[in-house]
């Protein structure tokens, strides 16, 4: 049997009717699913995921002379207690010194340090003392050195900082006045050999950890 005749136009009709059916059936889905690509964050009771961080894990010390400080745990620890002149020119009890790991394999000097020291003898006022530790630096590392002060707190004790750096050292020296008593943090590093950047991190992390209980002097009754 030959197939009957149908028109174009009718066959142009059927296509047009099924395009609309299709138009409005996708129309009619719920709006949800829409904007699933573009939810909010997961919550969880109402607050938003934490966000990961990668902070390095550190360990807390509490020193002798009620020093408590927190450092990395890959760098060593040295409890001293021993006198000496040091670089800033005054005679202090060294309490500790910590050391970081060698930068570059082999090399025994490619290394930070922090030295943790106590003066409990101050006898001139805080500013003239920092004054005088200030220039015993510069005679220790020579007139081409680079040197930056500035006021700051360490815990409730006020503070002052020495930022210094020659061609081979950089450090950041904090003293902290405590009434009658200066602590000491010297941090210090070879910028030949350790990034500047890697050395600053070190020290921000370090000294903001710092908290201090100073031991109360004894009172000698008079009789």
């Amino acid at each position: 049997m030959k197939p009957s005749h149908i028109s174009p136009i009718w066959h142009a009709g059927v296509i047009l009717l099924i395009a609309l059916a299709v138009i409005f059936t996708g129309c009619s889905q719920p709006a949800s699913q829409g904007t699933a690509a573009t939810a909010a964050p997961t919550t969880v009771q109402g607050l938003k995921a934490p966000v990961q961080t990668t902070a390095i894990p550190a360990i807390t010390a509490v020193l002798p002379h009620g020093v408590t400080i927190s450092y990395p745990y890959d760098w060593t620890r040295q409890d001293v207690l021993t006198g000496g002149v040091r670089d800033y020119g005054q005679n202090t009890m060294n309490i500790a010194n910590f050391y970081s790991p060698n930068e570059i394999p082999g090399d025994a000097s490619s290394y930070n340090s922090l030295s943790i020291d106590l003066d409990q003898n101050v006898q001139e006022d805080f500013d003239s003392y920092f004054n005088q530790a200030t220039l015993a630096v510069g005679k220790t590392y020579g007139t081409q050195m680079e040197a930056h002060s500035y006021a700051l707190k360490i815990g409730e004790y006020n503070s002052y900082e020495l930022d210094f750096q020659t061609k081979d050292v950089k450090g950041s020296y904090i003293f902290t006045y405590t009434g009658g008593a200066v602590y000491i943090f010297a941090f210090k590093g070879p910028i030949d050999k350790i990034a500047v950047s890697a050395l600053d991190g070190d020290k921000v992390a370090m000294y903001r950890s710092i908290q201090l209980n100073p031991p109360v002097p004894s009172v000698t009754q008079q009789r």
